[in-house]
């Protein structure tokens, strides 16, 4: 009888804790803390966004296993913003831990022995990486419906993307690489993306700087925004008062290492979002 009663309370606390980690119906945004680096997760009921996965497998992992419930083993979309460190190296461990539905990113590459490891992995997954440039709408269907808008790049050069495949010979790899990173500021061929959400809106800057900024304030796709994902960690060259007064967000989540070597957040940008009214929150602080 005991032996019973001990596999019925086994079974009910189960139920609980299954219970306890099922999402809410309600989108979240949650800035992981994964250091000098950007990691991103949009979670809403069962499907999940990851949007980078910062410099360490280890911390986007954490809080990967912190917000997401324990059974969940599927991502539906990674979006990879830019190909630095800081960005991409921890969606190799991603990878090797969660099935992956589709993996999305733009032209900005470089050559990088972290780049080398993720494209290892997404071969041995057989994971396909599609390219994504301004106009494109990226959908997760369903229930738990997550609906983001692409604003940057302008265009892509698609046989770029081909790099994180498998069909791509050295030579042609090296050729890609070496004219990817002739074409200036990597940074400024970050995916920005424009979160749709009933009449919540979010912005997620990635990395992009006052260039592509004073373009999309010219291309007229820049709205008043709840969220803002700040970009390049603060960098005094982001974040433009002429940007900032088209956007205006109420909150600017700054994605950025404690005591980082860069001076991020400049205290330039940290002024700029204060004289909009923006609620300024930090992952270094938090």
């Amino acid at each position: 009888m005991n032996k019973l009663w001990y596999g019925v309370g086994l079974v009910l606390g189960l139920i609980v804790l299954v219970v306890g980690q099922v999402s809410g119906e309600k989108l979240r945004i949650v800035a992981c803390n994964v250091g000098q680096g950007d990691g991103i997760l949009i979670i809403k009921g069962q499907s999940q966004v990851l949007v980078d996965g910062g410099p360490s497998g280890e911390k986007i992992l954490s809080c990967l296993g912190e917000q997401m419930p324990f059974y969940d083993r599927q991502i539906e979309l990674i979006v990879l913003t830019n190909t630095d460190y800081d960005h991409m190296n921890g969606l190799s461990s991603v990878i090797e831990r969660y099935q992956v539905r589709q993996f999305v990113t733009a032209d900005g590459v470089h050559e990088s022995v972290a780049l080398d490891k993720l494209r290892a992995r997404l071969v041995e997954r057989s994971i396909g990486v599609s390219a994504v440039e301004q106009g494109d709408m990226l959908r997760i269907l369903g229930q738990d419906k997550i609906e983001l808008k692409v604003l940057w790049p302008p265009e892509v050069e698609e046989q770029y993307v081909a790099v994180f495949g498998d069909q791509v010979g050295a030579e042609e790899l090296q050729q890609i690489l070496g004219a990817s990173a002739k074409r200036g500021n990597l940074n400024e061929r970050s995916v920005v993306l424009l979160l749709l959400e009933d009449n919540y809106r979010g912005l997620l800057m990635g990395d992009a700087g006052f260039q592509a900024e004073k373009e999309l304030v010219k291309s007229g796709l820049l709205v008043d925004v709840d969220y803002l994902k700040v970009g390049h960690h603060g960098s005094k060259y982001a974040s433009s008062a002429e940007f900032l007064a088209v956007v205006k967000p109420e909150v600017a989540v700054i994605s950025v290492g404690e005591g980082n070597r860069y001076g991020h957040p400049t205290e330039e940008v940290l002024a700029r979002l204060k004289g909009v009214g923006a609620e300024v929150r930090r992952t270094d602080e938090e």
